[in-house]
């Protein structure tokens, strides 16, 4: 299986979430809530396991919403979900036909306590694309939410990913940007989508100063001909 990680985030679509309450991450991602990863796959299961971190201030007992925004026949998933201490990965739930579909017994977790999601997609069937969106849930309101987009082509050949690195994050004074794209755009929006920066990479690294951001969440956009938009959520803290 080849694999690429993109995001693609619309800003407008995430101002009923609670930025900066969850975090989601795969791996050494860093946070990266309110995006989307995308996967190619000639048919083999694609398996994602997502670190999901509660930084409320307060203890919450979650469950994680599985929402299909379009369909590819024969394909099926499931989800496993538990606290991140849990030896046993926590509890797996079979596919569900249901669209959204939601796990069942909430999860307890303290503050900056963690849980874990492992997604399991198996994309056998027709080809085609199929975006799924997990939501991390606190009864009926979403705090966050993450995209796993999988597509299924034949003859799937090497693929060489654009992609972008981002730290520190929280900044502080300043925001390196690494990409490995010369010549990149790369922008900075607040959460109105108030454009702060616009510059280009003059090789693979930009550093940006953010002396002068008010504290808080922004949105690093990186752009290439021929690529899809990368986005990232960096938050600003002096």
């Amino acid at each position: 299986m080849k694999r690429t990680l993109l995001t693609i985030l619309t800003i407008a679509g995430f101002a009923s979430l609670s930025f900066g309450q969850i975090e989601m991450s795969v791996g050494a991602s860093g946070d990266i809530s309110g995006t989307q990863i995308d996967y190619v796959s000639a048919g083999a299961e694609v398996v994602v396991d997502v670190h999901v971190d509660n930084k409320t201030g307060v203890t919450k007992n979650l469950t994680i919403q599985r929402v299909r925004i379009n369909e590819t026949t024969g394909w099926t998933d499931y989800v496993c979900w538990g606290h991140s201490t849990d030896p046993f990965g926590g509890v797996c739930y079979a596919s569900s036909a249901n669209n959204p579909w939601t796990t069942g017994t909430p999860v307890t977790i303290d503050n900056d306590e963690a849980g874990s999601i492992a997604i399991h997609i198996s994309p056998v069937g027709d080809n085609g694309c199929t975006i799924y969106r997990y939501r991390v849930m606190d009864g009926s309101t979403a705090l966050d939410s993450l995209d796993i987009s999988v597509c299924k082509t034949a003859g799937i050949e090497e693929i060489t990913p654009f992609s972008i690195s981002i730290a520190p994050n929280p900044a502080n004074t300043y925001v390196k940007v690494k990409t490995t794209v010369d010549g990149s755009t790369v922008k900075m929006v607040d959460v109105l989508g108030n454009v702060v920066l616009k510059e280009t990479v003059m090789g693979s690294t930009k550093t940006i100063n953010t002396e002068s951001f008010k504290n808080g969440v922004y949105f690093i956009i990186v752009e290439a001909d021929g690529e899809k938009p990368i986005n990232r959520k960096v938050i600003v803290r002096h």
